[in-house]
């Protein structure tokens, strides 16, 4: 049956057509696929068009044995099993594909570098690397111990938080821009991110109760 045929064929498509352009739009910068009620909307029309489409394009003889309510049913079916094929496929690339095309094939299947039901900890890449060292320099200024809070009075510190909170907004940018884009984000950056914003404020907390006005 040519109708039949048809939903099947467009039904297979629509996942290769929602893979390909979630890699598109991260490649672009962009998140990888719209959110909120344009998402609900292009979930609607996709369900909906094709069936209805066909229903009125075809001739009457191509479409006598399906009715407009039983395309519908049928691809949105149709839709549904290649949806379970993919949530299947990704929970395994999150639990078995090598780590550096890990992110890339969970972007495709599931709009999203991780699950978060499947632990995943990404290499870091490039720019993460070179974050993270500037932060670990900077953050390395200042002594662990009883000697860190002292480090308030001494000559220099407020360059020295400067310098590290200006490399600590860096590496949270970058995390950010990874979070925003669904890659996932290695725990050493986040870690590192983490340790470097406490104690920035726990000195920015300490300068304010000595009096220092630029931590008011």
């Amino acid at each position: 049956m040519l109708l039949l045929a048809l939903l099947v064929v467009i039904a297979a498509a629509l996942p290769v057509a929602l893979t390909v352009s979630r890699l598109v739009r991260v490649h672009l910068g962009r998140e990888p696929q719209p959110e909120g009620w344009r998402m609900r909307g292009l979930v609607v029309g996709f369900l909906l068009g094709p069936p209805i489409v066909l229903q009125l394009v075809l001739p009457a003889a191509a479409r006598a044995q399906l009715d407009i309510v039983t395309s519908i049913l049928i691809f949105g079916g149709l839709v549904l099993v290649f949806w379970l094929v993919m949530w299947a496929a990704a929970r395994l690339v999150a639990r078995f594909a090598p780590l550096r095309w890990r992110p890339i094939m969970l972007l495709a299947l599931a709009g999203q570098g991780t699950l978060d039901d499947v632990p995943f900890d990404p290499p870091m890449t490039g720019v993460l690397i070179d974050g993270v060292a500037l932060v670990d320099a900077r953050n390395a200024v200042f002594p662990r111990g009883r000697a860190f809070m002292d480090q308030v009075e001494q000559p220099g510190f407020l360059a020295a938080w400067d310098a590290l909170d200006a490399a600590t907004r860096t590496l949270e940018a970058l995390i950010a821009d990874a979070g925003r884009l669904r890659t996932g984000v290695a725990q050493r950056a986040t870690a590192t991110a983490a340790d470097a914003r406490g104690r920035l404020d726990t000195l920015r907390r300490d300068a304010a109760a000595r009096g220092q006005a630029w931590a008011a």
